[in-house]
């Protein structure tokens, strides 16, 4: 480059700077290798330097050259003036050049220009502001929600000109349009004013709806839904939905071939205080004949051992009424299993009323190691590793081992499990373990052996029965024989469980509620021999308030009863409260009473905990939380709620949604603290606290 430009480009990089753009006096240097291809960058300024970097990288990894070429060097040129205009620089330029086995990209950015004040009009008493987010919607999508300025970009705001019209038309302004958008110069720092001018016309709403064909088949249900239309802004994307609505609903009660049509009537135009049109709408139904399930075919691609659980997951289903939702439930439970990668199950017509499931997919790789870690307020950091082995031997069984390293200590296990015990829809798992637990002033040491038979009753509703039997010892050379309970014994259980979870989520729970009641009975042989019967009662429901706020309450009831006092019942049988779970001003297991040195928890019989929790997403899937809990910690088991005894926790907290649900950081403030109690707690974990 001669002199003269590189001085004319200077001054005019000095005046896109002062007015907002980047400069390319100093000439800085920036450097991409990847593959053995060399580039350089130089005018590319502080704010473009990321995603000019990026872009450069992305590109060489898609390319895919290890050696410099002049169609690579052009390819890079282009898409980096493409992110430029993507960044604002309308005019930028980018030249290359190879040289000395480098690409050369020289920059030119001139002015950056931003969005401005966006204004509409036409809309009447419409609110605009969120007219203004579709019509910022592509640029904000690809630049980020955190962005504050956003670049001008004219081909993204057109386009969200289109999605503010479209946005209109679903509101029932069918006619909605939109003249071309306007854009002037807004003052100094390169912002551009938006100007849209909208033709709104006038607005349909959904007028009277009615029922047509053969409506017997059709229930009160559906019928309300639909009849729920009237008054709503009218639109094609609704009335679709309901007609989808009304023939899948008969489609779950069996009518497998049900056609329903949805026609609109002419506009008619509402009285004046109304304003507006209406129109009405018949939904025409063929049910057709409800069809049953008759057999189960089972793909050859799949093994002997995948196809024996496909067969006796989906056997459910046979001779019953189809129903999707009920295939839905059966095919996540074949899922769970880990023995597919994918599965696909399609209904059909095998005669008149009569259907066919065919079962085909693959199977998923039969052995994997996995590696984990974490951290959990009571247990400290956690580190362990899986070795799992699904479809053992081709019988659709799987085998795991587990070795698990924490900061109160360790546990292995081996766990067996077949996914459709004797062909059945019951599930059985069994397994030995063994686990070591140094919790204060006491070492335990376990070996245990567990059998647990589930089956999903519904989709919502899962049944456990289990049964257990464990050898124990503890060591303390601080607690009293009193304080421990019975330093060597032996338990046998045997108990039931029933778990109701309406949630929208299993693991991120926004809305809906879940109950879960277990009864375990048992006996205890160590010093002593007595018997016992433990019960638990848990409720959630989560609520939300609008798009960012939650609102959530819990329960829970613990109760021991047995014949024994509670100094003779093992300390890690009997029942704690305080911890992330239950009163969150208190550490783990440290509300109630403590050993004699006042550093041990001891527990009781009996505890019950209620708790409220509001939430506010701040950013995607992070949230802040205000808490409050109450419970008590009894050691009869009459006093499971002792209202003459109840503790409290106020507190905030985080919440960060992850795939396998919300990191949790809580810390939790007592607000009538007694002797020798600590200001509050501080609880890190995985899950919701109910």
């Amino acid at each position: 480059m001669r002199p003269a430009a590189i001085i004319a480009r200077c001054l005019g990089a000095v005046l896109a700077a002062w007015l907002g753009g980047g400069s390319v006096c100093a000439q800085e240097v920036r450097r991409v290798t990847a593959r053995g291809v060399a580039v350089e960058m130089r005018g590319v300024g502080e704010a473009a330097a990321p995603a000019a970097v990026q872009v450069v990288e992305d590109q060489l990894g898609l390319a895919g050259d290890s050696t410099v070429s002049a169609p690579l060097a052009d390819d890079l040129a282009f898409f980096l003036q493409v992110r430029y205009f993507q960044l604002g620089h309308a005019e930028a330029q980018v030249e290359w050049t190879v040289v000395g086995g480098t690409i050369r990209l020289t920059v030119t950015e001139g002015l950056r220009l931003v969005v401005g004040p966006i204004t509409f009009s036409g809309t009447g008493s419409l609110p605009t502001k969120e007219l203004a987010a579709y019509l910022t919607r592509p640029t904000r999508e690809r630049e980020g929600a955190l962005v504050r300025t956003l670049p001008f970009v004219e081909a993204d705001l057109r386009a969200g000109v289109d999605l503010a019209v479209r946005h209109l038309q679903a509101l029932g302004y069918l006619e909605a349009a939109a003249a071309e958008p306007v854009f002037t110069p807004a003052g100094a720092g390169g912002a551009m004013a938006v100007e849209v001018a909208i033709t709104l016309g006038t607005q349909s709403v959904f007028g009277e709806v009615t029922m047509g064909g053969e409506t017997a088949a059709v229930g009160a249900d559906l019928r309300a839904a639909a009849a729920a239309l009237t008054g709503m802004p009218f639109n094609e994307v609704t009335l679709e939905t309901a007609r989808a609505a009304v023939e899948g609903g008969l489609q779950q009660r069996g009518f497998f071939a049900a056609e329903v049509t949805a026609v609109a009537g002419v506009p008619v135009l509402r009285p004046a205080a109304a304003g507006g049109a209406s129109l009405a709408v018949t939904f025409t139904v063929v049910p057709g004949r409800r069809h049953r399930v008759q057999n189960v075919q089972v793909a050859d691609g799949l093994s002997r051992g995948a196809a024996r659980v496909a067969r006796s997951v989906f056997s459910a289903a046979t001779a019953q009424t189809y129903a999707p939702e009920a295939i839905d439930l059966l095919h996540r439970r074949a899922l769970d299993t880990g023995l597919f990668s994918r599965l696909e199950v399609e209904p059909v017509v095998a005669a008149d009323g009569v259907l066919d499931l065919r079962v085909s997919g693959e199977g998923a790789k039969p052995k994997t190691l996995g590696f984990y870690g974490g951290y959990e307020t009571l247990l400290g950091p956690i580190l362990g590793l899986e070795a799992r082995h699904v479809n053992y031997l081709d019988t659709g069984n799987a085998i795991a081992l587990r070795a698990e390293v924490r900061g109160t200590g360790g546990e292995g296990s081996l766990l067996w499990s077949d996914p459709a015990i004797f062909g059945s829809r019951w599930a059985l798992g069994s397994g030995v373990s063994w686990e070591t637990f140094t919790f204060h002033d006491y070492d335990r040491q376990t070996a245990a052996w567990r059998s647990t038979l589930t089956r999903r009753l519904t989709r919502r509703i899962t049944a456990d029965a289990f049964t257990a039997f464990t050898y124990n010892m503890t060591d303390t050379s601080v607690l009293t024989p009193e304080e421990l309970g019975p330093g060597k014994y032996g338990t046998g259980t045997g108990g039931l469980r029933l778990t109701l979870d309406y949630r929208d989520h299993p693991l991120l729970a926004r809305d809906g509620w879940l109950a879960g009641l277990s009864v375990e009975g048992g006996a205890i042989e160590g010093d002593g021999a007595f018997s016992f019967v433990r019960s638990e009662l848990n409720a959630g429901w989560y609520q939300p308030l609008t798009d960012r706020w939650r609102f959530s309450l819990g329960a829970r009831a613990r109760v021991i009863l047995t014949t024994a006092e509670v100094s003779e019942f093992p300390i890690d049988l009997r029942i704690f409260n305080g911890g992330a779970t239950s009163v969150r001003s208190f550490a783990e297991r440290e509300l109630g009473p403590m050993s004699a040195d006042g550093d041990t928890p001891l527990g009781g019989l009996a505890s019950g905990v209620v708790s409220a929790e509001m939430s506010w997403e701040v950013l995607r899937n992070l949230e802040l939380a205000a808490f409050a809990d109450t419970g008590s910690l009894g050691e009869d088991s009459s006093t499971f709620l002792s209202f003459d005894d109840l503790r409290y926790g106020v507190g905030v907290g985080l919440r960060y949604r992850l795939p396998v649900g919300p990191l949790r950081v809580d810390y939790g403030v007592n607000p009538d603290r007694r002797d020798g109690e600590a200001f509050g707690a501080l609880h890190v974990t995985f899950g919701f606290a109910f």
